[in-house]
C-alpha cells in the first residue's frame, strides 16, 4: 500500500517536471528568430535615444561656428518707411502776410543701407572662432563616445542573454539527471534495494532542481528586456540570442596604455574642452585692446509739403565714420573675469590629468580581469570534460546500485558547477574585453563598419 502511494507520488512529481520541461523547451522554440550581435548593434545605432540626442547637439555647435558667429563679418542692414498726412493750415506772419491752406498734403519717403563692421578687438573674434570649434569638436567627441557607449551597452546586456541561455541548458541537464535519479530511487525502493528517504531526497533535489530553472528562466527575460532598453525602441518579442560569446581582437596594442591617450572620446571631450577655456581666456585678455570699427551708411530722403516754404526736397548721399574705442573703467571687472577665466583653464588642466588617472586604473584593472579570465576559461574547458566523464560513471555506477543518491547527487552538480562556472568566466572574459576596447576607444572600427 505504501509502495503504491509513494509510487504514485513519484510519478504526479514526474508528470509536473515533464510538463515544466515542455514548457520551458517551447519557450526556446519560440524564438524563431535569433538575434545576430550585428543586428543588435545596427538597431541600437539607429534607434538609440543616447545618439540621436548628441546627433543633435553636434549639429548645433556645428551650425553655431562660423565666422559670422564670432564677429569677423560686417553687418549690413537696410531700411526703407514712407509717411504722410494731411493738414489745415492758417499762419499769420510778421510781414502782415497770411497763410490759409485747405487740406495741405504732405509726404516723405527715405531709404537706407548701413554697415557695421568691428576691424580690430584685440583679436577676440579669433579667439572666439577657436573656442568655437573646440565646441564643435567637443559635440562630435560626445557623439562618438554616446555611440561607443551604446554599443557597449548592447554588447554587455547581449552577453547577458548567451551566458544566462548557457545556464539554462545547464539546469535543463542537472533536472534530466534528476529525474533519472528520482527513477532509479523509485525502482530500487520498490525492489527494496534502498530506504524510503533515499526516494524522497531524490524527489527533493528535483524540485529544488525543478525551481532554480525556473529562476534561471526569469533572469534570461530580464536580460533581454535590459538588451531591447540598450537597443532603445526594440519591441519585446521572443529571440534567442548566438550560443557563442562575440570574438573580440584583443591585440598588444589595445592591451598598452598608449590608445587611451590618442583614442579615448572623453579624454579626448575634456583636452578640447581645456581648449576652449584657453580660448575664452584670450577672449577675456582682448578686452583689454582698444576697438576699431568702420560705419558707413548712405540714405536717401525725398518729402514734400504743400503747406511750407519748401514744396519739395530731395537729399542722397553716403557717409562712414572709422572710431576707435578703449574702456578706460569698468570697475575692475574685467580683471575679475580675467581671473576667474585663467583659473577655469587651470580647472580644465586639472580635469584632464584626474580622467586620465581614472582610465589608466580602469584600463590595469580590466587588462588584468581579461588575462584571469582568459586563464580561467581555458581551466574551465578543461574541467567540462572531465565533469562529463565523471558524471557518465556516476550514472552507471548508481544504475548498478554501486553509489549513493547523495554521491550521485554531488557528481551531478559537479557537472553543472562546470558548465555555469565556464559559462560565467567566458562572460566576464567577454565583459571585461569589451571595456578594454572601449577605454581604447577600439569600439570605433565596428562604428565605421
Amino acid at each position: 500500500m505504501d509502495n503504491r502511494r509513494y509510487t504514485n507520488t513519484i510519478q504526479r512529481t514526474m508528470k509536473h517536471t515533464f510538463i515544466l520541461m515542455m514548457y520551458l523547451a517551447s519557450c526556446f522554440c519560440m524564438y524563431a528568430d535569433t538575434l545576430t550581435i550585428n543586428q543588435a548593434i545596427m538597431k541600437a545605432l539607429e534607434q538609440s535615444y543616447a545618439i540621436r540626442i548628441a546627433k543633435n547637439d553636434a549639429e548645433i555647435a556645428s551650425v553655431k561656428t562660423s565666422y559670422a558667429a564670432a564677429g569677423m563679418l560686417p553687418v549690413i542692414s537696410a531700411s526703407a518707411g514712407q509717411v504722410g498726412g494731411i493738414n489745415t493750415i492758417n499762419q499769420s506772419l510778421l510781414s502782415g502776410q497770411e497763410i490759409v491752406r485747405e487740406s495741405a498734403g504732405n509726404k516723405g519717403s527715405n531709404a537706407g543701407i548701413a554697415l557695421n563692421w568691428t576691424l580690430f578687438d584685440g583679436f577676440g573674434m579669433f579667439a572666439s572662432y577657436d573656442r568655437l570649434q573646440a565646441l564643435k569638436h567637443i559635440g562630435e567627441l560626445r557623439l562618438r563616445a554616446s555611440m561607443q557607449q551604446t554599443i557597449g551597452n548592447v554588447m554587455r546586456a547581449y552577453c547577458a542573454m548567451i551566458r544566462n541561455q548557457a545556464l539554462i541548458r545547464a539546469a535543463m541537464e542537472r533536472v534530466e539527471l534528476s529525474k533519472e535519479g528520482v527513477r532509479l530511487a523509485t525502482l530500487r525502493f520498490s525492489v527494496g534495494r534502498s530506504g524510503e528517504q533515499e526516494q524522497l531526497q531524490a524527489t527533493v533535489e528535483l524540485h529544488a532542481d525543478s525551481t532554480a530553472l525556473l529562476r534561471l528562466q526569469e533572469q534570461l527575460r530580464q536580460s533581454r528586456l535590459q538588451l531591447n532598453n540598450a537597443i532603445g525602441g526594440y519591441a519585446d518579442t521572443l529571440y534567442a540570442v548566438s550560443s557563442e560569446f562575440p570574438a573580440f581582437d584583443i591585440n598588444g596594442e589595445i592591451l598598452n596604455t598608449m590608445l587611451i591617450q590618442e583614442h579615448n572620446p572623453d579624454l579626448m571631450a575634456v583636452k578640447a574642452g581645456t581648449i576652449a577655456a584657453d580660448a575664452m581666456l584670450r577672449q577675456m585678455e582682448a578686452r583689454a585692446y582698444p576697438t576699431l570699427s568702420l560705419n558707413s551708411e548712405y540714405n536717401f530722403n525725398q518729402s514734400s509739403n504743400d503747406g511750407s516754404f519748401v514744396v519739395s526736397s530731395r537729399v542722397r548721399g553716403a557717409s562712414f565714420a572709422l572710431t576707435a574705442q578703449y574702456s578706460l573703467l569698468d570697475g575692475f571687472r574685467l580683471g575679475q573675469q580675467i581671473e576667474a577665466a585663467s583659473i577655469e583653464k587651470k580647472n580644465t588642466e586639472l580635469q584632464t590629468a584626474q580622467v586620465l588617472d581614472n582610465l589608466l586604473a580602469s584600463h590595469g584593472i580590466a587588462k588584468g580581469a581579461y588575462l584571469t579570465g582568459k586563464s580561467i576559461v581555458a581551466l574551465q574547458e578543461q574541467n567540462i570534460s572531465l565533469a562529463e566523464k565523471n558524471a557518465s560513471i556516476a550514472m552507471e555506477r548508481y544504475k548498478q546500485g554501486a553509489m549513493s543518491n547523495y554521491d550521485f547527487r554531488i557528481s551531478a552538480q559537479s557537472i553543472f558547477d562546470a558548465r555555469s562556472t565556464l559559462a560565467q568566466a567566458k562572460y566576464e572574459q567577454s565583459i571585461s574585453a569589451l571595456e578594454l576596447l572601449l577605454l581604447t576607444g577600439s569600439l570605433q572600427k565596428i562604428i565605421n563598419q
